[in-house]
């Protein structure tokens, strides 16, 4: 059989597996190729975590800067990555970058794989191929010219994969922008972490692929660019998978890998249902299924208390995408729901002590001075909330991503963009929140 190593490319800041391996592993093995999965960002992450030059090496994945202290380091890791993946003989190798931050070091990593082995295949995919300028793909088609990579993928890679490795370079996706969602995400195997050493993570946290897609049309984000129908697994069918994977891999801790857990709002309510009726059976908190997941709010009628209760029942941590407290300006991005119903969801977060995040967004494009003092005044007014039951507030600057609802208002000149105001007003909304108690992570 023709032996593939898939790998995943640091730098992600995350001590969580990674699921691209692991799916596309189990999409091969059905199809008859031998391949082996690695995990190189979780090596990575556990080398610098303590390192006291941990900023030097973040400058190198983010930035390709690289200073004297740490050339050495980032020489031996190359060469050491280049051998652990040698070794399996492998005849290709797909490389998957989960965001940009994984850029750089693929690149180098590709420019030494090909000198040690000029022969193997290298290809690469992943959400991080994208790059933040005009064309969606510059990145890969300068690492192809350059002859550091073979191909590379673009989008779902479960059967463009299996494809390429069939011979088949045409099929949409390879070497290509025009990718096609797979049109059965039912019928896709479950992913196989057989490869994952979980004594490497700081807890055992398997993702789940439970959907593709999403229920909303936020204007800043790409996800419906991409996938413009949203395919989902039913409760059951998420539950089994749980299941099994407890049996195989004896963890219990969960998180949903989609935009959205709870976009098919009958199939989730089934979910927790499921999970709770499961927990109250075990034998310990330590058997109990535990999972996190991408929420959003909707309408208070439409998210019960009971719908709560179940949450809390069954372990659930909500990512929740909140993006703006400002009612009028959340609406526009395409968040459908009013200060009431968000009000209603801090609420029951609070009463059933649900684990919370919550993602903002700094400030936003059009966004007057007065809605700007309204929001730092909703953290301020809400303090009571600063770790009871929030957990975090994930705080990012707005960017414009290509294919995007706001990426045409502003090539349009329908939404101006001062990144000097947007700066300010973010290190600002910082400082506000930070002074509230809440503890925060700036993602910019």
């Amino acid at each position: 059989m023709t032996k593939i190593v898939i790998v995943t490319m640091p730098f992600v800041d995350e001590p969580s597996p990674l699921a691209a391996p692991a799916v596309l592993k189990a999409s091969l093995m059905k199809n008859g190729f031998d391949c082996d999965g690695i995990d190189l960002n979780i090596d990575v992450y556990n080398k610098i975590k303590h390192d006291p030059r941990r900023e030097s090496f973040l400058k190198f994945f983010y930035e390709q800067k690289i200073s004297e202290e740490i050339v050495d380091d980032i020489s031996s890791m190359l060469n050491f990555y280049v051998d652990e993946i040698l070794k399996r003989r492998p005849v290709v190798v797909g490389l998957s970058l989960f965001c940009h931050t994984c850029q750089t070091f693929t690149a180098w990593l590709c420019a030494l794989l090909r000198h040690h082995a000029p022969d193997l295949k290298i290809v690469i995919g992943g959400p991080g191929l994208q790059t933040l300028e005009k064309s969606l793909y510059k990145y890969p088609d300068r690492l192809k010219n350059m002859n550091l990579i073979d191909d590379y993928i673009t989008g779902d890679a479960d059967e463009s994969f299996v494809e390429y490795l069939k011979g088949n370079k045409i099929y949409p996706g390879i070497n290509s922008t025009a990718w096609v969602p797979v049109k059965n995400f039912d019928g896709l195997p479950p992913p196989d972490y057989s490869d994952y050493q979980f004594f490497r993570y700081s807890y055992p946290l398997l993702p789940i692929i439970d959907s593709r897609g999403c229920v909303q049309d936020c204007e800043f984000c790409d996800v419906i660019a991409f996938w413009d129908k949203f395919q989902s697994l039913t409760a059951e069918k998420i539950f089994q998978r749980m299941q099994y994977f407890i049996d195989l891999y004896e963890v219990y801790r969960f998180q949903f890998s989609s935009s959205i857990c709870n976009g098919n709002l009958k199939e989730f309510r089934k979910f927790v249902k499921i999970v709770s009726e499961f927990n109250k059976k075990a034998a310990s908190v330590e058997s109990q299924i535990h999972w996190i997941g991408s929420f959003i709010i909707r309408k208070k009628t439409h998210h019960t208390e009971e719908l709560f209760q179940l949450i809390k029942e069954s372990n659930g941590t909500l990512l929740t995408g909140v993006e703006s407290v400002v009612e009028r300006v959340r609406i526009d991005l395409g968040k459908k729901f009013t200060n009431d119903d968000l009000e209603h969801h801090m609420d029951m977060v609070r009463k059933y002590q649900i684990p919370t995040n919550i993602l903002m967004i700094a400030t936003y494009p059009g966004e007057t001075e007065d809605e700007f003092s309204m929001a730092k005044q909703w953290f301020i007014d809400h303090k009571e909330f600063a770790g009871n039951p929030v957990s975090k507030v994930q705080l990012t600057k707005v960017t414009v991503l290509p294919g995007t609802k706001l990426s045409e208002k502003v090539e349009n000149s329908q939404l101006h963009m001062n990144n000097l105001i947007i700066d300010e007003r973010s290190e600002d909304m910082a400082r506000i929140i930070k002074s509230c108690g809440f503890e925060i992570d700036k993602h910019y």
